[in-house]
């Protein structure tokens, strides 16, 4: 029996049978070698390996006429459509409105209060118009509201955290003052 070895991933493998190749899959272009060839080949040019790479001739599916009159049977997916794609509108009118991007706000909210709740409100901020655009709507108003969420939580934030630093340095220089004995320095 006639046996072959093949080049996959830059690496030398085999020897392997025709029946093992056809189980393997490859592909016209996969470098091939056997016993009695010169160099290695891309397994369509050698004649043992070309009906790895015929397709057989399909059978057409079966044609059922249709049943006038007959009532209707239910027609039932097979496959759950759990990623189905949103409503598809015709015209603009029928569009719902864009929900607001929040972005100047997010921008504001990193800057001034907490850059790292802000940081996250300006991804779902950028997310509103390209999922309106690509016809996601449920995903434009999610991003939105999580946009605004991050917004009003990183304002929070940082507005407790300079209300404690604030609180903070009071006592700590009237603690100071204390220490010095009221003296100013």
């Amino acid at each position: 029996m006639k046996q072959y070895y093949i080049i996959r991933n830059d690496q030398q493998a085999g020897p392997y049978t025709l029946e093992e190749l056809a189980a393997m899959e490859i592909t016209p272009d996969t470098m091939v070698w056997s016993e009695g060839m010169t160099d290695w080949t891309p397994a369509h040019q050698v004649n043992e390996l070309t009906s790895l790479f015929t397709r057989s001739a399909q059978t057409p599916p079966s044609y059922n006429a249709p049943n006038y009159g007959a009532p209707a049977a239910p027609q039932y997916h097979s496959e759950p459509h759990y990623n189905s794609r949103p409503p598809q509108y015709n015209t603009p009118a029928e569009q719902p409105p864009m929900p607001p991007t929040y972005l100047a706000w997010s921008i504001a909210v990193t800057l001034l209060c907490c850059l790292v709740g802000g940081i996250v409100a300006i991804v779902y901020s950028s997310q509103v118009s390209s999922r309106y655009i690509a016809g996601d709507y449920e995903g434009a108003d999610y991003a939105s509201r999580q946009a605004r969420i991050w917004i009003i939580v990183s304002a929070c934030v940082g507005l407790a955290v300079i209300i404690a630093y604030s609180i903070w340095a009071l006592f700590f220089a009237t603690s100071f003052a204390a220490f010095s004995g009221g003296y100013n320095i």
